[in-house]
């Protein structure tokens, strides 16, 4: 096929894939559509959107397996509490290097607003 862009002719040759048909995905205005894959790909084991495999590992695999999650920690998950203070002292401390900030480049206006600024967050 030929191709111009910007007044450069060029040639595409569009690559042929070898398609085969899937199974019947379903119906659109009374006729059946299927999918298509290319032939080097295989077609994706799929049930209900989740992938699965028809070998099954060992039963000294499965068991390994279920022994290390029964014998894992269980995770920590932070209270509301705790990640409020966390999340407070972040503010404070981005105020604080704020306030160094304005004070560096001598900007008296910012600084009293970051100064109210920290009084309302009580840091």
């Amino acid at each position: 096929m030929k191709l111009t862009y910007r007044g450069a002719n060029y040639e595409y040759d569009i690559p042929t894939v070898d398609m085969i048909e899937g199974e019947v995905a379903g119906k659109y205005r009374g006729q059946n559509w299927n999918y298509r894959y290319p032939r080097h790909i295989p077609a994706p084991n799929k049930y209900g959107g989740t992938n699965y495999t028809t070998k099954r590992d060992s039963q000294a695999g499965d068991l390994d397996v279920a022994a290390a999650r029964a014998s894992a920690t269980p995770e920590y998950y932070p209270t509301v509490v705790e990640v409020a203070q966390v999340h407070q002292a972040n503010i404070c401390n981005i105020l604080d290097r704020r306030k160094q900030a304005a004070k560096a480049n001598g900007d008296e206006r910012l600084l009293r607003l970051l100064e109210i600024e920290s009084r309302q967050m009580v840091c």
